[in-house]
């Protein structure tokens, strides 16, 4: 599904819940998708299994949320692994956190209504009963369709906006290469770049990624990083050199750009790069990583999901951040593609879909009310 203004969002995403019978307390309860066993010698697909658990009574100041989209990111692969840092390590039973778009079905805090949509971080489960000090954004689908605060306008546009603005600092004529230009960081950095006049070098993968890209976006050029010829062809579409990369795939692009940067360019790394480009056949590249470095002034920048992790609440209600995107939302300047597989059991599905890359633009999953159960 492909956005390009508010008017364009998909019924599915402001429709209100169906009316329920009433519940007692007793009967509330989440159905979830729960750690079964570790990937290791299994498909990501086998390794979850469904639990329905009855949630708490609602305390004074709690609200009772049901879940609505969800967030699919690969930092959910990585939680999965055995040896993942201690304090993001998923353990066996437990909920896979991620961002989602729910909606208030109860209210015992003053600030919520039944029926307000937030961003939450209620992970995949169909309810969760929390405090309401716990939520600090509330959405609106008149500003912005609800989807894209798990994308454009959420997490992953304020990494984009924030390496633009913070890491970039980007002048008109310059030249800045965007990897994983399909993806929702990359194809919101792509634009940001281009309404300030930058000249844009998008890199993707694939041909259909490509033909996006390309259709979308209108980058000055668009390139697969699977063509034997992707470093020549960078030097080509590159005549100026470059002066802005923003990485975050698995550092193919950087190895392609290192030649090609002109003095004082902005290196914002958006993500930890993939093992393989550490430790293959070419060795260590961090000599030649840092010599470039020192000769050439390059400015690196990172954001990595460690590096964001105190912005993972400030982009809740960043002012600025907020001001600006919705702008660009509302007014049809800023395109983004959501890609949606619906159901609970859908979930581990389409981690396996990210981790294969064939996903177009933000992969989310969407709930409906018969993810729902009741006694």
């Amino acid at each position: 599904m492909f956005l390009d203004a508010p008017e364009l969002r998909h019924p599915a995403e402001i429709a209100p819940i169906a009316a329920e019978p009433r519940m007692t307390r007793a009967t509330v309860a989440s159905v979830r998708m729960v750690l079964a066993r570790r990937p290791s010698g299994h498909d990501i697909t086998e390794c979850f299994r469904r639990e329905r658990t009855p949630l708490p009574a609602l305390q004074s100041g709690q609200i009772l949320l049901r879940t609505h989209l969800l967030s699919i990111d690969i930092c959910a692969h990585a939680r999965m692994q055995a040896d993942a840092p201690a304090d993001d390590r998923l353990m066996p039973g437990q909920v896979m956190p991620c961002a989602t778009v729910s909606q208030v079905e109860q209210s015992r805090h003053p600030a919520f209504r039944t029926g307000d949509h937030v961003l939450s971080y209620s992970g995949w489960q169909t309810r969760e009963v929390v405090d309401g000090h716990r939520i600090k954004r509330k959405l609106y689908p008149a500003v912005a369709p609800l989807g894209s605060a798990l994308g454009v306008y959420g997490l992953h546009g304020y990494i984009a906006w924030l390496a633009v603005r913070e890491a970039c600092r980007p002048r008109a004529g310059q030249t800045a290469v965007v990897a994983a230009a399909a993806g929702p960081i990359g194809a919101t950095a792509c634009q940001l770049l281009q309404d300030r006049g930058v000249r844009v070098v998008a890199v993707t993968r694939g041909a259909s990624k490509c033909a996006h890209v390309r259709a979308h976006f209108a980058p000055a050029a668009v390139l697969d990083i699977e063509d034997p010829g992707f470093a020549a062809a960078l030097a080509g579409a590159c005549p100026d050199g470059i002066d802005i990369l923003i990485e975050h795939a698995d550092g193919r692009c950087l190895d392609a750009a290192l030649p090609l940067f002109n003095e004082g360019a902005r290196l914002p790394l958006c993500r930890t790069m993939d093992s393989h480009c550490r430790d293959d056949h070419r060795g260590d590249r961090l000599p030649a990583f840092l010599t470039a470095v020192m000769e050439r002034r390059l400015e690196v920048r990172p954001f990595t999901d460690r590096a964001l992790a105190g912005l993972r609440a400030k982009h809740l209600a960043d002012p600025e951040f907020i001001s600006e995107m919705g702008v660009l939302l509302r007014s049809g300047r800023l395109r983004w593609a959501e890609d949606v597989m619906d159901g609970l059991d859908a979930l581990p599905h389409a981690l396996a879909r990210l981790v294969r890359r064939e996903n177009v633009g933000k992969l989310l999953v969407r709930l409906d009310t018969t993810d729902t159960t009741h006694d």
